[in-house]
């Protein structure tokens, strides 16, 4: 097993929520099985820069303290990193995990990497780049990102490490999906995510109103948060009211049984770097309905789990939305699969497993 390594996690804190604040919250739960493989896992909580303040007390407070983390007996340093404001703080950091001769892992969480470097100015973009290429490992959430970062990488190692759901993992064990009959009633098909155009809000409503106007009802509850006016008015003007319901911020308990009790998942985003919304839902019982990008192309196996359409088409959208809602039996059948594959595949025990592989394999070196 060799010797006990301490890992320091870099990512989101102070109140953050979703995303990379997700995944940590996940590995804080994993801190007995990474013990158990001797590895011991801290964390170090970053600031936004939505302030000043905020600004002032990450140079003022927060480089110190990570010195002096760093330097009391960390092995390894793992950085998650998503884009802009979190790229250029984690860049400072690295620049002083360097300086300490540390081991370091750039993990990267967001679907916009080859965006990000190209729009950004002379320093950032050559020192985001060789933060990239020099880190000791590199990590990207699903095999669409991985190909992104190995542009940068320069031949050195970059793993495909997906997320866990450790909340809808629990229910996913507890046996097959529930029958469509004990579900929500009306029935409804789930959206979960930001309120934003990104998520393909535009195409998800035009797509019920072409159903609607072939009247085939379907109805479409949607958790999260954002604009929310903006799409309300949306709904208004393509006379959709009668289809669509917001059910604002979810989570815990509230947003499992949000997903348990949906006919399936529809998540028509532009671009998705994996989507825990998506492994959510398939390891609660839901066929998915995805787009042909990022993260949706490990998750979902096409016809098996659920379909995926072209980012953008609308009909397509209206297409899929309305085989996976008319056929309850083959809904079902797609939901336990992706059930299955979920926990086959994303189970928090592999998952976790694979962190152990990087780590060790860093710490012999």
């Amino acid at each position: 097993m060799g010797k006990t390594l301490r890992v320091l996690h870099v990512g989101p804190g102070y109140g953050q929520r979703g995303g990379i604040a997700s995944v940590l919250e996940e590995l804080r739960a994993a801190k007995v099985q990474f013990e158990d493989s001797a590895i011991q896992i801290e964390f170090f909580e970053t600031r936004g820069f939505k302030t000043a303040k905020d600004k002032l007390l990450f140079f003022v407070l927060d480089l110190p303290r990570f010195f002096l983390r760093v330097l009391n007996g960390i092995d390894i340093v793992h950085f998650h990193v998503s884009a802009r404001g979190s790229a250029f703080r984690k860049l400072l950091l690295y620049r002083v995990t360097r300086t300490l001769g540390r081991k370091i892992v750039f993990h990267w969480h967001a679907s916009n990497l080859v965006e990000c470097i190209e729009k950004s100015n002379g320093w950032f973009k050559s020192n985001l780049q060789q933060f990239i290429e020099s880190s000791d490992d590199a990590i990207a959430v699903s095999t669409a990102m991985a190909l992104d970062l190995r542009g940068f990488r320069k031949g050195a190692s970059v793993r495909v490490i997906g997320n866990c759901a450790l909340n809808a993992e629990r229910i996913a064990t507890q046996g097959s999906a529930k029958a469509m009959d004990t579900r929500g009633l009306p029935p409804y098909v789930a959206f979960s995510g930001r309120l934003v155009e990104e998520k393909g809000l535009s195409e998800l409503f035009a797509a019920v109103a072409i159903l609607k106007r072939k009247r085939h009802h379907v109805h479409i509850k949607l958790a999260g948060t954002g604009a929310s006016d903006q799409w309300v008015e949306l709904v208004r003007r393509l006379d959709i009211e009668d289809c669509i319901s917001f059910a604002g911020w979810l989570c815990g308990d509230e947003l499992m049984d949000f997903y348990r009790n949906a006919q399936a998942l529809c998540l028509p985003s532009h671009r998705e770097s994996f989507g825990i919304a998506t492994l959510e839902a398939m390891l609660c019982g839901l066929a998915v309905v995805g787009t042909r990008t990022g993260g949706f192309l490990d998750l979902v196996k096409e016809g098996e789990t659920g379909y995926l359409v072209d980012v953008g088409n609308a009909e397509q959208l209206a297409d899929a939305i309305e085989r996976i809602s008319s056929d309850h039996i083959v809904a079902w059948q797609m939901g336990e699969a992706g059930r299955r594959y979920g926990l086959e595949r994303y189970s928090f025990k592999n998952v976790c497993a694979e962190y152990v592989l990087c780590y060790r394999e860093l710490g012999s070196r």
